[in-house]
């Protein structure tokens, strides 16, 4: 991800002018530079004017971030207006924890409390931090830069639909104008048949070729014939043309009952190798968990994958994860133990099975609008070891705090039947994700 764009705008009483301020200024900026950002440093602004004035200036700028930093009570005012006037801006609120404990006023708690009253009523929403210009505090505002980056990813995002939800899905049924008023999401619809046409016209000989050194670079083929794999692989070939055409940066397909069922084919091998090339993919057209997907993978800077809740192993306090077998090899570990085979119930297709590899994981479901705002659920677990034997993608996750505690969770608030999961703990960053966009945060709890 490249460095995230910052401003910086230092915020202070109009009253006054103390060498304190000044020093602060600077060493933040030199801070979140040293962080890894990109700081774009702004005039300090006294009146309202003033702040219209540089926030005119940063629209020329490309920002994903525009950080209020208090170092003393201000005029509330001036921070309103800001906050007005960048109002389509991921916003942070930086405050100091005082000025000087000795000369305790003016203070920037004062500050940032007032403001943030404020810019709340406005109906703007903002994440903040009190803290001092130290390494950790900066690291929590350089890590808020980074998730506001991702917003703005989001916002420019094209997510591709390849037909409509499959049969009897109706939590996956959701209202696309509201996504994009509060997401910015853009959602692409295609047909079935241009994906079709697609994979039709594309080359044998290619999908031939894509096949045996995908073999070799797997556990290699178990039922799925070499000339049975390239049929399939053809999909791959069409989805990466529609994907460069329409510019998606993310997609679904209705698979069944249409592809999987009737004609014998299955696109799990195309998502497979599109996760791996950074496009991610969720199956039978769940846009919520699409960019839930995308989302996590975006923040990880690797693979995500979108699970159907398949078990509940008691004995272990583990759920089991699973699909039919699309994710990207290297959530394997050893992408050997990945295994070409047909489809677990139907015995078409080509799919890609592994067991995901041990390791920490975050797990998240973007939940459907209801009353014009959304919900994030999210937990953290750990995958361990999943029995031999069991088909398809599966991912055996001890979740936080309990396995009991995750499902009555999910029941008692309502989140549909997907889940996604990144490797990594991401909680902090999709706590703030949801601080930015006025998503409330959900995570499981006790019983």
């Amino acid at each position: 991800m490249p460095r995230p764009q910052i401003a910086l705008i230092t915020c202070v009483h109009p009253l006054y002018n103390l060498p304190a301020v000044a020093a602060q200024r600077q060493q933040a900026i030199a801070e979140l530079r040293q962080a890894g950002c990109n700081v774009v440093e702004t005039a300090i602004p006294r009146t309202p004017l003033d702040s219209v004035e540089i926030a005119r200036q940063l629209q020329e700028c490309d920002l994903d971030l525009a950080a209020l930093f208090f170092c003393t009570w201000v005029s509330e005012e001036v921070t309103l207006a800001l906050a007005r006037e960048l109002m389509d801006l991921p916003l942070l609120l930086w405050a100091l924890p005082f000025l000087d404990l000795d000369v305790p006023m003016p203070s920037p708690l004062s500050g940032i409390t007032g403001s943030g009253s404020n810019i709340r009523r406005l109906g703007k929403c903002f994440a903040h931090v009190v803290g001092p210009v130290t390494s950790g505090v900066v690291e929590q505002v350089a890590r808020a830069a980074k998730v506001a980056a991702v917003i703005r990813q989001i916002r420019r995002a094209r997510f591709g639909l390849v037909g409509d939800p499959c049969p009897g899905m109706v939590d996956v049924a959701v209202d696309e104008a509201e996504l994009q008023r509060i997401l910015g999401a853009t959602a692409v619809h295609l047909e079935p048949d241009a994906l079709l046409q697609k994979a039709r016209a594309a080359s044998a000989d290619e999908a031939a070729r894509i096949g045996c050194r995908l073999a070799a670079e797997t556990g290699g083929r178990r039922e799925v014939g070499e000339q049975a794999l390239a049929e399939n692989l053809r999909l791959y070939l069409g989805m990466k043309q529609l994907v460069q055409e329409n510019r998606l940066d993310a997609y679904c397909v209705r698979c069944w009952p249409e592809l999987r069922d009737r004609q014998g084919i299955t696109p799990c091998v195309t998502h497979a190798l599109m996760a791996r090339e950074g496009i991610p993919s969720t199956c039978e057209i769940d846009l919520t968990a699409l960019i839930t997907t995308y989302l996590l993978a975006q923040l990880a800077g690797s693979s995500a994958f979108n699970f159907d809740i398949t078990a509940w192993i008691e004995e272990q306090d583990a759920i089991q994860f699973a699909h039919c077998g699309a994710a990207d090899p290297s959530l394997a570990g050893d992408p050997k133990k990945a295994l070409l085979r047909t489809h677990m119930r139907t015995g078409t297709g080509a799919t890609l099975e592994f067991p995901f590899q041990q390791g920490a994981v975050t797990l998240a479901k973007a939940m459907r609008p209801v009353e014009g705002r959304m919900r994030m659920f999210v937990a953290g677990g750990r995958v361990v070891p999943t029995k031999e034997g069991v088909r398809g993608s599966v991912a055996t996750v001890v979740p936080e705090p309990s396995a009991k505690a995750f499902l009555d969770s999910m029941m008692r608030l309502a989140v549909e039947h997907h889940i996604a999961l990144v490797y990594g703990d991401w909680r902090r960053e999709l706590a703030l994700f949801c601080e930015f966009t006025g998503l409330e945060y959900l995570a499981p709890r006790l019983l």
